[in-house]
């Protein structure tokens, strides 16, 4: 039985980061440095590799999630496409705060348009900084996926708190646990270690 591998990608700032440091049962590894990004100066760190952290879940069966965070600009997109092979999950996370937020999520959808419709691997959306900025709400959100023909859950997540990450990933791992059940489970469990 393989872990999961579980890709985190949204904008800078969206608490990718936070997330997985969050949850993680492992100290997570880290790759933020100074920000010295023009377009996103609210942030005094950002991630120029990858994080990393593990967690286990009840209903995985001994199973881990490894949990892999990339970077949210655009100059590390490189960097997308080695991540993703072999994921099996993908947590997009849209930062509410933003000025645009649907637009900048359309952005990451685009990308893994294919891998989400093509049921290569499950997805969620996580919403977070709804705190700082309420609109816009998981009905505008899920006209953007119905524009998009992508089919994933929507949740609203506070990345900073346990319970909010965990039961994003719980609704994640629902996911995962039926495209076993259902689908070729030895093509779409593969795991970097």
């Amino acid at each position: 039985m393989k872990d999961y591998k579980v890709m985190f990608v949204g904008s800078s700032g969206s608490g990718k980061t936070t997330a997985i440091s969050t949850v993680s049962e492992i100290t997570p590894v880290i790759t933020d440095v100074m920000n010295t990004d023009c377009k996103n100066l609210k942030k005094e760190t950002t991630t120029v590799g990858l994080d990393y952290g593990e967690v286990s879940l009840p209903d995985m069966q001994r199973r881990k999630m490894r949990l892999y965070g990339t970077p949210g600009q655009a100059r590390f997109s490189f960097m997308w496409k080695t991540v993703v092979q072999g994921t099996t999950g993908i947590v997009l996370l849209a930062d509410n705060s933003l000025q645009n937020p649907l637009e900048e999520i359309r952005h990451y959808l685009q990308i893994f348009k294919d891998r989400l419709r093509g049921q290569e691997c499950a997805g969620i959306l996580g919403i977070s900084k709804t705190d700082i900025n309420p609109y816009p709400g998981k009905r505008e959100y899920q006209q953007v996926l119905k524009e998009l023909e992508i089919d994933i859950p929507i949740v609203i997540i506070d990345t900073r708190d346990y319970s909010s990450v965990m039961l994003m990933l719980t609704t994640l791992s629902l996911h995962l646990h039926k495209e076993d059940l259902y689908g070729d489970a030895e093509e779409k469990v593969n795991v970097l270690t």
